[in-house]
């Protein structure tokens, strides 16, 4: 019981922990083509993985053709604060997200654990099926996790699409993978 509940304040933990991350120092990058052509790519030096990131500090990396102006830093701004409001709409819960995966794979443990050691006659089923319900359950709580990143990916979609919509201002968002 008492490692159930460390295990709990641990996720509680980092829950509260994401709270603070973002997405660290902004980096202009210059691209310079050999005929003269000049684009420039704005990154975000991300020190933390994307499940542990701050909806309310996400940002998008973007490149633009020559350097980028004042107006298309407001069309970048503008759009980061429709898709924050949109990620959260969409991916409303990741404590939900979480939780209920760790439950879903926890159950799944129990039933399967359980009706393996009928296989044996000297297995306790109610042992075994606890032993698997635990360890289920903590390969779901770290799926949910590794699913919470998906945030990110969901924030650059909606970023890229966003963006799309208006291309006289030529900002494009880079994406990086969901994972």
């Amino acid at each position: 019981m008492k490692s159930i509940l460390r295990t709990g304040l641990v996720i509680v933990a980092m829950f509260l922990v994401a709270a603070c991350a973002g997405p660290g120092r902004l980096t202009r990058i210059a691209v310079n083509m050999p005929d003269g052509g000049k684009a420039t790519i704005v990154a975000h030096n991300q020190m933390a993985p994307d499940w542990l990131l701050d909806r309310k500090k996400l940002a998008l990396n973007f490149i633009v053709k020559s350097n980028v102006s004042s107006k298309q830093l407001a069309a970048v701004a503008e759009t980061e604060r429709a898709c924050r409001i949109y990620t959260k709409t969409v991916r409303p819960s990741q404590l939900v997200a979480v939780a209920s995966s760790g439950v879903i794979y926890a159950a799944a443990g129990y039933i399967g654990v359980g009706l393996g050691s009928k296989a044996f006659d000297y297995a306790v089923t109610s042992q075994y099926a606890k032993y698997g319900a635990l360890a289920s359950g903590f390969g779901g709580v770290a799926n949910g996790i590794i699913s919470a990143g998906g945030q990110t990916y969901t924030f650059e979609n909606c970023g890229r699409e966003v963006l799309a919509l208006f291309p006289y201002y030529q900002v494009h968002v880079l994406q990086k993978s969901p994972y």
